[in-house]
């Protein structure tokens, strides 16, 4: 009640709403649309002669969505939108929508908008765009379509370079290799369990950067010998259990897989903040949650028969970029930091990995390098990795696997595996491609927090269980138990295909391939 209250006091937007929307179409001039022809169409479907002008010119599928569009609010806690447009993630997204979104026509819109936002939010009828208007704290808004039209521009790009995938490597690009194909019959299969039982064990560690102390999942298989130790690095909003279907794999063929719980990314953490009782992560996980790996490690040294000499990484999405990060990756600040707010328009409100990079930018470090040089071979699912540039991702020298989904939206293939993986300069580089693969497709089936559409999971994730298990296994086999029988996995993907995935496994790119994505 005592945060409502100053809420309110701080923003008393109520009596005074926004009237009208403006912009500007050269050669043209300034035209507008006024709020409350826009309360109107919502409630009854009515429509003036000024906004018909606009209707028009939408397909009507879009009108007959527009109401809803504008009226459905957020399923979101008051205080979770509140903390969050308080971050330092929340101000840098708003700051960007500010410029499309405008105070005045030359103002970032960034302050109006957070006390629109957090009135709304705590208005009983929620945050919807109707609603931020009438807590909106200037009589109008002012957009600026051209930087508004780069965001939708980014968005059309995503479809086409989707296509380009599918062109590029999935249509008569992949011939069988029957050979590799009864070679490979020939072998275990990978898909299965191998022959070691298991057990598990939760332990705690200590990352020295954070006032709390970790867990993490060890599955030790019974063997009394040393074996190889492999790390699993979870995303945003995760936990422990996302790869647990992996680490048993894992383990039964012979691997010890240690699957760490970062607490500020974590399931736990994500869910308290969307019920308002805790703040959104901050920057300084991109220099934690590595360490919470090397901490791990650490803390290994202690148990029996585990080759601390001989360890894998295995992340996704932002568990990926620390994987990555830990594999010698190194985060290079951007020359000029301050165009992350001033001057890149296309890059931040649609792109994690520049928003990302433009927090560590405002976290004023010098070059950042988080290898452990423990770490000899690294799978890097869906992973945030345009953050380290060119000159950033060439620092790593290990055995590296990518794997992207030609539908991801949260981590697109082309800006976060494709082109990254072509700035590596290590010989031993695989980058897998899946497709209709998106950034669920390998996550535990019905353990996320978010009401996430079908559309954007895709097939079910359990198709694609089998692919992940048969390629983390080959390729730790390979690279860290030097088997290298297995290597015939890593060539030839049709044995992995299914009737929901398509697999194509790529050991390395040429200017034309990548110079398609930009035509």
């Amino acid at each position: 009640m005592v945060a409502i209250g100053i809420v309110a006091a701080l923003f008393p937007t109520a009596a005074m709403p926004a009237e009208r929307i403006t912009f500007n179409i050269a050669p043209f001039g300034q035209f507008q649309i006024k709020v409350k022809d826009l309360e109107a169409f919502i409630a009854t479907g009515s429509s003036t002669a000024e906004l018909d002008y606009y209707l028009h010119r939408l397909p009507p599928q879009q009108v007959a969505k527009l109401p809803q569009l504008l009226s459905t609010p957020l399923k979101l806690k008051p205080l979770a939108i509140a903390k969050f447009s308080n971050s330092t993630v929340g101000e840098v997204t708003l700051k960007n929508l500010g410029k499309g979104i405008r105070s005045s026509t030359n103002r970032n819109g960034f302050y109006a908008l957070r006390g629109a936002m957090i009135a709304a939010a705590f208005d009983d009828q929620g945050l919807s765009i109707i609603n931020l208007l009438h807590h909106y704290p200037l009589k109008t808004v002012h957009l600026d379509l051209e930087i508004i039209n780069q965001y939708f521009e980014q968005s059309t790009q995503l479809a086409k370079n989707r296509k380009v995938i599918e062109r590029t490597w999935f249509v008569g690009h992949q011939p069988q290799n029957q050979a590799l194909g009864d070679r490979i019959e020939r072998e275990s299969d990978l898909k299965i369990p191998g022959q070691y039982s298991w057990q598990k064990r939760t332990l705690s560690y200590k990352n020295p950067h954070r006032h709390q102390t970790g867990l993490f999942d060890l599955y030790q298989p019974k063997i009394k010998r040393s074996v190889p130790v492999i790390a699993i690095s979870h995303g945003m909003a995760s936990s422990r259990q996302t790869f647990a279907y992996l680490a048993k794999h894992l383990a039964s063929h012979g691997f010890a897989v240690a699957v760490i719980e970062h607490d500020d990314m974590s399931l736990a953490k994500f869910d308290r903040f969307l019920s308002g009782t805790e703040s959104f992560p901050e920057a300084n996980n991109l220099i934690d949650q590595p360490l919470d790996i090397s901490s791990v490690l650490d803390r290994l040294k202690s148990e029996p028969y585990l080759d601390l000499k001989r360890v894998g990484i295995v992340g996704q999405s932002f568990g990926g970029y620390s994987a990555l990060a830990l594999s010698g990756g190194k985060l290079i600040p951007e020359v000029s930091a301050k165009e992350c707010q001033t001057q890149s328009y296309s890059d931040i409100l649609l792109d994690l990995s520049s928003l990302a990079k433009c927090t560590f930018n405002q976290l004023h470090q010098s070059q950042v390098q988080l290898r452990d040089p423990r770490v000899k071979a690294v799978i890097a699912i869906n992973p945030m990795a345009k953050i380290f540039g060119s000159a950033g991702m060439s620092e790593i020298d290990i055995p590296t696997m990518i794997i992207g989904g030609s539908n991801d939206r949260i981590m697109p293939p082309f800006t976060e595996q494709i082109e990254p993986f072509s700035w590596l300069k290590e010989k031993e580089k695989y980058l897998v491609l899946i497709k209709p693969a998106t950034h669920f497709s390998f996550l535990q089936e019905g353990l996320g927090i978010l009401p996430v559409p079908d559309d954007v999971v895709g097939p079910r994730p359990i198709y694609a269980y089998p692919a992940l298990k048969t390629l983390s296994t080959a390729f730790f086999e390979v690279y860290l138990a030097q088997q290298t029988k297995y290597q015939t996995y890593l060539h030839n993907n049709t044995q992995l295909n299914n009737n929901a995935f398509e697999l194509s496994i790529i050991r390395s790119l040429d200017q034309t391939e990548l110079e398609k994505f930009k035509q």
